[in-house]
């Protein structure tokens, strides 16, 4: 078993965009399970599998805490009281691995879906990110970075989306 260490860039600009305004915000893990990656080779001479070394919940939490302070948000514990809320659900992470050869392709998705409640409206949006690389020798091991690659898009996805920043200062 290898375990990875989920540590996304958090690529936004600071801003003044959200005025100091509040806004409750909670992160939801909807994954079956905090596999990232399992895989059997053929004659079943290799295999392993891939897991966080953390709840990946509660380092994208911190990070989108951060990012939402970057652009200028007082983020604040969910509550039902509060007018203005970003709801962001892990829908998937995953790293799929497909063998040719000695060699080995990788295909990482990160799934994202952000939910803006602001009064009566609500916007919401799935944001991906999918890297793929081809021929990996069995002696190198990208997965950390990929994944936080790919879960570093999905961010930068969100934080640049100008519907969910509208819904999030009106």
């Amino acid at each position: 078993m290898h375990s990875v260490t989920i540590d996304p860039a958090l690529p936004v600009s600071r801003s003044d965009i959200g005025q100091n305004k509040p806004v409750g915000f909670k992160i939801i893990d909807s994954r079956p399970n905090n596999l990232i990656a399992k895989w059997r080779g053929r004659f079943n001479f290799r295999s392993f599998q891939i897991v966080p070394d953390e709840d990946p919940a509660d380092i994208l939490h911190s990070k989108i805490e951060k990012g939402l302070q970057i652009i200028g948000f007082i983020p604040r514990r969910y509550s039902i009281q509060l007018t203005r809320a970003l709801t962001v659900e892990i829908l998937q992470l995953k790293s799929v691995y497909h063998e040719k050869g000695p060699r080995l392709g990788v295909r990482v998705d990160s799934v994202l879906r952000a939910q803006c409640d602001n009064n009566r409206k609500t916007y919401k949006m799935d944001y991906r990110e999918r890297i793929t690389r081809k021929s990996i020798a069995p002696t190198s091991f990208p997965n950390e970075s990929l994944v936080n690659a790919a879960i570093s898009g999905a961010l930068k996805k969100m934080f640049a989306d100008p519907r969910l920043l509208k819904c999030l200062t009106q």
